[in-house]
């Protein structure tokens, strides 16, 4: 009887670890068509929707950030989605004229990005990518952040990690499996820390990959438990 008890709390807990511990990779394909410019793309997988804004530094006046409209392209030259900025003649997220462009991933629940990948840059395509981590909730804008993207670093924003990019592809990003509603992926910043060289990088984003936790279901697992006790009750009733 007790080997059958052990038994079972040992299938429970393990299934209730495996359900919540780990985690299915998904990629999304952020360029599956060609699309003008529009305030935001949404994009749905097996593991968690998101929603994509790009933001960037007013190209005149006080320099504030922004929303400003994306695009996306899928062809061999250039596939992936871009900020439109009027300081950026290539539709790139880019860091060009001392701007900085960047594109917000605004997701229905919390994920892990572990990998980013680049369709399309031209010179450099270093890339800054951030994740909020604040105690108080996001509103999903970075309107009223002012010009200074430092001020995201004391508003609940980590930085994530700087990566040196000089071609297109898929690399690693996020070593520390930082954990995030909210990611921001934009053109090499200094601002965020680092020693890459600013104001010639250039890319288009084709895809992100995420890692959402499973969370078992409850009545699954309840009705599991109640059918071992069950067994375990009419074993004793037959002893």
């Amino acid at each position: 009887m007790r080997s059958l008890k052990t038994l079972a709390a040992g299938i429970l807990l393990g299934a209730g670890f495996a359900s919540s511990a780990f985690a299915v990779p998904v990629t999304i394909n952020l360029a599956p068509n060609s699309a003008g410019y529009v305030s935001s793309f949404n994009y749905t997988s097996t593991e968690a929707n998101v929603t994509v804004t790009g933001w960037s530094n007013r190209s005149s006046g006080n320099k504030e950030i922004a929303q400003d409209q994306i695009a996306r392209w899928n062809s061999p030259s250039g596939s992936g989605v871009g900020v439109e900025n009027q300081n950026s003649p290539q539709h790139a997220v880019d860091n060009s004229s001392g701007d900085y462009d960047a594109l917000l991933f605004s997701f229905n629940k919390v994920v892990d990005v572990s990998k980013l990948g680049i369709g399309w840059y031209q010179t450099d395509a270093d890339v800054s990518v951030l994740a909020y981590t604040g105690a108080s909730a996001f509103s999903g804008s970075l309107t009223g952040f002012g010009s200074n993207w430092a001020t995201l670093l004391s508003n609940g924003w980590s930085v994530v990690g700087n990566y040196n990019r000089n071609g297109k592809g898929t690399f690693d990003v996020n070593p520390a499996d930082v954990k995030s509603q909210y990611w921001l992926v934009g053109a090499y910043n200094k601002a965020f820390g680092g020693s890459l060289s600013q104001k010639n990088d250039f890319f288009k984003l084709n895809s992100i990959t995420i890692e959402a936790a499973k969370v078992p279901e409850p009545g699954t697992v309840l009705l599991f438990a109640l059918g071992l006790l069950g067994l375990a009750a009419s074993r004793r009733r037959a002893a």
